[in-house]
């Protein structure tokens, strides 16, 4: 930034402010001034009475001031250049000044002469890196670049041939070698896919190099390359170990939170609502990850919120050893993403503005015409009536009404009424306050929008942050203070799919008028779903969260850490969902007729939830190289309170549609009161780990972590958690230290147990309501609701994991294998009826995991002016349930009597031993028979018949895909950038509902798949897929009868998919051209989502709310 620019900038005048309220400002060495007095006092007491007067720290080996004579300084007010050299002169080192880092230095005699070089390393970009490891080849000398970049380093004359090594986090290494030039200018390159040599835990940063656990690291720019929705759809393209849901309900609906698990299925599913719905209450779900921002932990909907932007990287911790540091809370994995850092000492301001335009995809249906409609409706015997001629007339005059209307041209294609394409935008402003060693700060805001394809639907986010960080001496205080804002609300439009239902021949609007009109059909009591728009229908969501974290950091020393750290977080939340006294859902006959009905009509829902958590933990860390000996130990206590609360209220009778507020209601919901559920957990926790390696080559990592929740039986309320890592780093053995090919051989193993929180506070706990319509000489009683269980402990999860870490040349692989056993999980367990109950939460049921990870990609060029990258990876997982408990085979008995009723038409879940808790329990079938067009089905004896018998379910496939994975490459060239992934799976199965819904157990009134006239059996001897149209009897059955069709094989079908997930282009407009405009950075970015998707399964998909797909142009600019 040039001076002119930075006195004309807005934010200099504040900045200056901020800069002479923060006290003591960093300046040149001669303007500090030392006022002391020592007397026979060793030189490290010198150096500590120096620190505690300046902001500068000394750093040397013990070694060098072991033999140091004792010194007496005695020093009033002056220059601190002239009290270091009167103290140094007298010893046989010296020193050297860089920023605010005083090195210690053995005095190079005469006869060692040394040579003075210096350099400037920058980015591609030209700005300053800090922070750059300097180091000379063959020696143990370095230096670190300043906040400017710049370098100063000693050469022996001996060495002046030789070659400097600049390394830094991030970017790649560059050698020097040493040609006689006093300067040096360094450009060094970012990285595009080394490995992180930090491993960020969100609790204790570890060594990437001694480190032996499995994670994934992905930098920002990985996950902004991965897509510009949020974190999750970016995700979803770059590690297939975290599996996130496609939802087939609710598509691309905005307001729709992500279902996902980590490295399988592990926990049966609970009910924690406990009878209670609440809207927005997204915790406690069985196999969702941990998620941690910036230290504490945070929810799904706070992270799916988040201003991409922000991120500085997210880290998966996957098996035992990386997860263990989280105990009891870990076992189904924890994802760990940091926000980005405070940087350098300029002021910066950066504007990212985006325009998301959304697509709605409805490629997966495959609707009738109303001409075709108007045919399965005659083969289907809709307007045949033999034995009644009146019937029959008015029958063929509905026929040739229809009929008429379809030849004049009538076709609604009611799919597209409601949907549209949606248009949201997105700015973030982010404003660096620098040019202070002592204070930092970032502001940043940011407004999104985000505008569904069904009409009215959209999500809006306005949230604000301001990070502030200040070093006072050897001290650090950290704050990070961030509020968000969010009002979601769905389309008035109603579910989407009412308007796959609606048939081709029916109008939306009146042909005169172009109005909306209310029926469908004239004469009909057919509801226009689009009616319901116009009415005054609201669904709405909000909440409002503010979160602050406090850190504090303190190095008495270079080899020790002490720190402390503080986070509060409240959150409001509400939602309203008022249908007014017309809408669709009273459209029944009922309520047109009955007077008492008809005051009822109309109905209002109110949510309102509130939750809050506290959290803290002191640490401390000690790290030190010794020889060939590195070891890094953490010991901290934590200690945590979470509270949410939640009330549901629900009222009818509402007189007009402008009455949209629950107080005008005439009474509460018929058979409803207000009911809420509250929950409060608190845990005190103790951890310590330990990480040590010999010469880098052996490794060792071992964790502790002991809990204590409120969350469990009073019986068992410590919960001890630990891993245990091995790893060998081969490539730093002597026969392959000289190997040019093989730049990096790690083996690596762990074992370790972590644990499940992810159940109700009141399973332990014994709850009592109280009888709220009966009173006893006007005292309210009380009954117990649920029965206490002091035993109860938590889920455990034992981990298994072996793995390798190889770079041989520009390829890189990752790959790992790894098998868990998770027990004692948490389920219903029968007990005898005398304790007035008959079910109690008890561990039971052994479940088993194992699968394989690979991730690969090279790096096929690498110049100055640009690189390409090829990556690719493939997830694999097996589950199976190794032990059942017997309250599950209970489960198992009403799943099958659910089965048994005549109106199921989908799979029923049961869990058996041996089988995974994914499985397909379905009848099996050989086909239709081409005689008679009815279904053959396979007995469990081998036998065949007609009768479908729920007792002959069996498994007869899997939802989980056997393998998943993406591939994909990265591009850069002279400024312009590209990147695509794609996304496969293969090797599942799924049972195809819309064949079942949509062509066989259809409903006539209704609109139906196109397969139903090409695909069903209507001749003998026809061979056909699916069953005869129209009615018919069985074998023995004297009733003409069209049976709903069953869970069978016969709709169960392999998935195999490639799906295009995601492609961007930018362009960073070059220095030559954005300086005149006084801009330090300019990028022009555009993305697309779910570009394709190629499926060997023809089934609709987004059936409450369609899928879409996404383009979005952004800008960015860093003045």
């Amino acid at each position: 930034m040039n001076k002119i620019f930075a006195l004309r900038h807005p934010l200099f005048l504040p900045l200056l402010c901020i800069l002479l309220l923060s006290g003591k400002l960093y300046g040149a060495p001669q303007q500090e001034t030392i006022t002391l007095s020592l007397k026979e006092a060793t030189i490290t007491q010198f150096f500590k009475g120096i620190e505690n007067q300046t902001t500068y720290k000394f750093f040397y080996k013990d070694s060098q001031v072991e033999s140091a004579p004792s010194i007496t300084v005695e020093a009033k007010n002056l220059p601190l250049e002239d009290v270091l050299k009167s103290v140094f002169e007298k010893t046989s080192l010296s020193y050297e000044i860089t920023g605010n880092q005083i090195v210690i230095k053995e005095r190079v005699s005469a006869d060692k002469k040394i040579i003075k070089i210096s350099g400037l390393v920058t980015d591609v970009k030209k700005e300053a890196l800090p922070g750059v490891g300097v180091i000379l080849l063959g020696t143990k000398k370095g230096v670190y670049t300043d906040d400017k970049g710049e370098f100063t380093l000693d050469v022996p004359v001996e060495s002046s041939t030789s070659s400097i090594n600049f390394r830094m986090i991030g970017m790649n290494d560059i050698t020097v070698a040493l040609d006689g030039r006093a300067f040096y200018q360094i450009t060094m390159q970012e990285s595009t896919n080394l490995l992180s040599d930090v491993v960020v835990t969100g609790i204790v940063d570890k060594r990437a190099e001694s480190f032996t656990g499995s994670v994934s690291s992905i930098s920002a720019k990985d996950i902004l390359r991965a897509g510009n929705k949020n974190v999750f759809e970016s995700l979803k393209n770059i590690d297939p170990s975290l599996y996130i849901m496609d939802n087939l309900q609710n598509g691309s609906n905005p307001n729709a939170l992500p279902g996902m698990e980590l490295r399988g299925t592990s926990s049966f599913p609970v009910d924690n609502n406990l009878g209670v719905n609440i809207k927005g209450n997204y915790g406690n779900i069985p196999n969702t990850p941990l998620f941690i921002l910036d230290g504490f932990e945070t929810t799904v909907e706070r992270i799916m919120d988040m201003d991409m932007n922000r991120i500085e990287s997210v880290t998966i911790l996957k098996d035992a050893s990386a997860k263990a540091l989280y105990g009891s809370k870990a076992a189904n994995g924890v994802v760990v993403i940091e926000t980005k850092k405070l940087k350098g000492n300029q002021q910066r301001v950066t504007y990212t503005g985006s325009m998301d335009i959304s697509m709605p995809d409805l490629t997966s249906y495959n609707l009738t015409n109303s001409a075709e409609k108007l045919e399965v409706e005659r083969i289907e015997g809709v307007y045949t009536f033999p034995n009644n001629i009146e019937i029959q007339l008015e029958a063929n005059k509905l026929y040739n009404t229809r009929k008429k209307l379809i030849e004049e041209g009538l076709d609604t294609y009611w799919l597209a009424k409601p949907l549209r394409v949606g248009v949201g935008s997105k700015h973030n402003v982010n404003i660096e306050l620098g040019d202070s060693r002592s204070l930092k700060g970032v502001a940043d805001f940011t407004y999104n929008t985000v505008s569904g394809v069904m009409k009215e639907s959209f999500r809006r986010n306005i949230s604000g942050s301001v990070n502030l960080s200040y070093r006072y001496k050897n001290v650090i205080f950290r704050n990070i203070m961030t509020a968000v804002s969010n009002f979601g609300q769905e389309s008035p439009y109603g579910n989407f799919g009412n308007y796959a239902r609606m048939n081709p021949y029916w109008r939306s609007n009146d042909p005169a008028t172009g109005l909306l009109i209310r029926w469908a059909e004239p004469g009909t009591f057919t509801p226009n779903p689009m009616y319901d728009a116009t009415i005054g229908t609201s669904i709405t969501s909000s909440y409002l969260d503010f979160q602050n974290n406090f850190y504090v950091e303190y190095r008495p020393t270079q080899f020790i850490k002490v720190a402390g750290r503080v986070g509060v977080s409240a959150k409001r939340s509400g939602a309203d969902e008022f249908l007014p006294s017309n809408h669709s859902k009273y459209s029944n006959s009922s309520y047109m007729q009955n007077e008492e009905l008809k005051m009822r009509r109309g109905s209002y829902r109110l949510d309102n939830g509130k939750s809050s958590s506290f959290s803290g933990d002191v640490n401390a860390t000690y790290t030190r190289d010794i020889d060939k000996h590195f070891i890094s130990a953490y010991v901290g206590a934590f200690v945590s309170e979470s509270s949410y609360a939640a009330y549901v209220n629900r009222a009818e009778g509402f007189p007009n549609n402008q009455a949209a507020d629950i107080t005008f209601a005439r009474q509460y919901a018929q058979g409803t009161r207000p009911v809420g559920l509250s929950s409060l957990n608190r845990e005190l926790s103790f951890l310590s780990t330990v990480n040590y390696s010999y010469d880098n080559r052996y490794l060792v990592d071992a964790t502790y972590r002991l809990s204590a929740s409120s969350l469990y039986g009073k019986d068992n309320r410590w919960a001890p958690g630990w891993s245990l890592g091995i790893g060998w780093n081969v490539h730093n053995e002597r026969f392959f230290m000289n190997s040019n090919l093989i730049k990096q051989l790690k083996f690596r193993g762990s074992v370790g147990v972590t644990g499940n929180q992810n159940f109700n506070t009141s399973y332990a706990v014994g709850t009592y309501q109280y009888f709220t319509q009966y009173n006893y000489n006007g005292l309210t009683g009380s009954y117990l609701f649920n029965l206490p269980n002091p035993q109860l402990k938590w889920e455990q999860k034992k981990d298994y994991n072996v793995g390798v870490d190889a770079t041989i040349g520009e390829f890189r692989l990752k790959a790992d294998y790894y098998d868990s056993y998770t027990e004692n999980m948490v389920t219903d367990v029968s007990v005898s009826t005398t304790t007035g109950f008959n079910m109690v939460k008890d561990n039971l049921g052994l479940v088993r995991n194992r699968g394989i990870e690979i991730n690969a990609n090279i790096n096929l060029w690498q110049k100055e002016s640009g690189f390409m990258n090829i990556y690719g990876s493939i997830a694999s997982n097996t589950n199976r349930i190794v032990r059942l408990s017997e309250s599950m085979r209970t489960y198992n008995a009403i799943q099958e009597k659910e089965a048994a009723d005549k109106g199921n038409n989908k799979p029923v879940l049961k869990y058996n031993d041996g089988m995974s808790m994914n499985s397909i329990w379905a009848v099996r079938s050989l086909g239709i028979d081409p005689m008679n067009g009815q279904e053959i089905y396979l007995k469990q004896d081998g036998s065949r018949t007609y009768v479908y018998d729920p007792l002959d379910l069996v498994v007869v496939g899997d939802d989980r895909a056997k393998a998943r994975g993406h591939f994909g490459f990265t591009t850069e060239y002279k400024g312009f950038g590209f990147s695509t992934t794609f996304r496969y799976s293969v090797g599942g199965q799924a049972y195809n509902q819309t064949l079942v819904d949509r062509v066989e157990n259809i409903n006539i009134i209704d609109n139906v798949d196109k397969r139903v006239l090409s695909g069903r059996w209507q001749t003998p001897g026809q061979i056909a897929s699916f069953k005869r149209l129209g009615m018919f009897q069985y074998e023995g059955d004297p009733l003409a009868r069209q049976e709903m069709t069953r869970p069978t094989s016969r709709f169960v079908q392999d998935v195999n998919e490639l799906t295009w997930g995601t492609a961007s282009l930018y362009y960073d407009f070059p220095k030559s051209i954005i300086d005149n405009w006084r801009v330090q950075r300019m990028r022009l970015s555009l993305y697309m989502d779910d570009i394709l998707k190629i499926s060997s399964i023809v089934t609709e998909r987004g059936l409450n709310y369609p899928f879409a797909r996404t383009v979005s142009c952004s800008l960015s600019i860093t003045f």
